[in-house]
């Protein structure tokens, strides 16, 4: 599991403050014109497609790699960029039909290979050979730092370089692209220290000037960070808020006329192929790669807002099993096309009235009373009403309090021991799943708790549900002991999520009407909920948008902006540790 900035407390005394209901609203789709898609009926015939698109007169080189695992692929795409080479994948141990049909149109005289011969057999490198009388040439090493390094070295000298997480695809596939355009290599790390064949590669070239660091700490450590050579990090919180720093990042050297859109997230954990084969595309037109779940995470709405427009040509990357047509129309309605609306939902500084202090004024007296007499939240929060609207957890409760930053704090110093001994990691565990249970449970979903939908998570054996106890509880003591052992990673904190929400979205009706959603002790009904200018809760937008947003949320520690009065007005809330 990924370490994440979430107070579990927050998340839920935040609703409890200022709601009451359903967080879930639902609306209509405006129908959008078609969307470009290159996409077939699986991985390698989107790759082929994708070829065909941005190599129609054939190419003389070609990168191939293995379409089932990610590990020697992740740095390709500069290795593609340099000589102007689309990307193919193969499986098994015989070239894929569609992708040897590809490699004839394109009329290859260079394969270059990218993994060892566990991931490409010599059986698919011989077929290249009698096939196409092609050359090939293979850049493999013992692991995929080793290749990652390989690869660095075929591209010559540099002064700068990308550093990224080899324990996970999407931090690596987010950089490719701009990588690329700027022709550096993607070196790949431990999350904690450097390999040795990368930190032999990084001594023996004292010419490296610049360290682009991609992810956050749970993916290249604070430690390591201070031993690399001018570093400079695009990290987020998740995947997707990495993936909208690296392309702001690097903004000046992307075309934003337009945009691919390749899918980067999913339950299996392997959803890589897509994003790989599009970041060549991506490249070859000084393009942006923005990925995605099943649906689009706050933070790619902010970012697509933010720099495309309505002259950009949105191409979708693989087919309809991955990235639906309702979810493009959904995406380009909001955010590429948005519907003329007579009466917008504006901003601070586009209209509304920030009545922050008119709240704290007439209605302060109230506010306070409603939460201290809530058994939740007047157990763990004082509130302040006299300049604003601020949280700050009890002094008492500061203590038992844990977040999932926590949990993983000095692991490798930390017993596993039990739930009752302070300091143990399963002490740490249990504390949060007890904040958990203690708020969580107390909103619901169309009558169901969220206890009930870790139940159906169990039911379904998904890649997570050997972490819960068929009453919908977490085994504490198992989640302890595979973090003690550093088993329990992102891939399994991923799959989870994603498997969990399309439970939740299986089980509550999202055709019902969007309820109403009134602040306590006041006559304001709410529109629109921002964390840091991110919509976190959109009442036009749908249920099942709203409940992404919200199982999404990773740091509600701060101030959120609340709008009202049909968005003419808004006030902020600020919840303190």
């Amino acid at each position: 599991m990924k370490k994440k900035n979430m107070k579990a407390l927050s998340v839920c005394s935040l609703a409890s403050l200022v709601i009451s209901g359903s967080v879930i609203s639902t609306t209509g789709v405006k129908a959008e014109e078609t969307t470009p898609r290159l996409g077939g009926s699986d991985r390698y015939e989107t790759a082929v497609k994708i070829s065909q698109d941005g190599w129609k007169d054939g190419s003389d080189y070609v990168v191939l790699a293995n379409g089932q695992g990610f590990a020697d692929a992740l740095c390709a795409n500069p290795i593609a960029k340099s000589k102007d080479a689309p990307i193919l994948l193969t499986s098994g141990t015989s070239l894929n039909s569609s992708t040897l049909a590809e490699l004839k149109r394109l009329n290859a005289k260079h394969v270059i290979v990218v993994g060892g011969t566990g991931v490409v057999p010599t059986t698919i490198e011989n077929t290249i050979k009698t096939q196409l009388n092609a050359d090939v040439t293979r850049y493999g090493g013992a692991d995929r730092y080793e290749t990652s390094v390989k690869i660095a070295k075929a591209l010559g000298n540099t002064s700068k370089i990308v550093l990224a997480s080899g324990k996970d695809f999407a931090d690596a596939l987010s950089a490719g692209p701009a990588a690329s355009i700027e022709g550096i290599p993607v070196i790949l790390t431990q999350p904690d220290k450097l390999p040795a064949v990368t930190s032999d590669y990084i001594k023996d070239n004292s010419n490296i000037t610049k360290t682009y660091v991609i992810g956050e700490t749970g993916s290249v450590s604070a430690a390591l960070y201070s031993t690399l050579t001018n570093p400079e990090r695009f990290g987020g919180k998740d995947r997707f808020e990495t993936n909208a720093k690296v392309i702001d990042g690097f903004k000046d050297d992307f075309d934003f006329s337009k945009i691919y859109l390749a899918l980067g997230a999913g339950p299996l954990g392997n959803e890589f192929a897509d994003s790989l084969t599009g970041g060549a595309l991506a490249a070859k037109n000084k393009s942006a790669l923005v990925i995605t779940s099943s649906t689009i995470s706050p933070y790619t709405t902010a970012l697509l807002k933010d720099k495309f427009n309505t002259g950009s040509i949105l191409t979708v990357l693989g087919g309809t099993g991955n990235i639906t047509d309702l979810m493009v129309s959904t995406l380009k309605d909001a955010i590429v096309n948005p519907a003329p609306d007579p009466t917008p939902t504006p901003g601070p500084g586009d209209g509304a009235t920030n009545i922050t202090n008119d709240i704290s004024k007439y209605y302060g007296s109230k506010i306070e009373e409603s939460i201290e007499n809530d058994p939740t939240l007047g157990k763990y929060y004082d509130v302040d009403t006299s300049n604003g609207i601020t949280l700050t957890v009890k002094n008492e409760y500061k203590d038992k309090i844990s977040n999932v930053n926590e949990i993983f704090e000095n692991v490798d110093n930390a017993e596993v021991g039990d739930i009752n001994t302070p300091g143990t990691i399963a002490y740490r565990v249990q504390k949060l799943c007890n904040l958990a249970s203690e708020h969580i449970n107390a909103a619901k979903f169309d009558g169901k708790t969220f206890k009930d939908f870790l139940v159906a998570e169990k039911a379904k054996n998904s890649k997570f549900s050997k972490y819960i106890t068929s009453t919908g509880d977490i085994d504490v003591q198992l989640v302890a002991q595979k973090i003690a052992n550093k088993d329990l990673d992102y891939d399994d904190y991923n799959a989870f999520i994603g498997s969990l929400k399309t439970t939740i979205k299986n089980s509550v009706n999202l055709t019902n009407p969007s309820p109403k959603i009134s602040i306590k002790a006041t006559p304001f009904d709410i529109n629109r909920i921002d964390q840091n200018n991110v919509p976190l809760y959109d009442s036009s937008l749908s249920r099942e948008e709203n409940i992404d947003s919200i199982l999404s949320l990773t740091n509600t520690v701060g101030t959120f902006t609340v709008y009202v009065d049909n968005g003419k007005s808004y006030f902020n809330v600020t919840i303190n540790n």
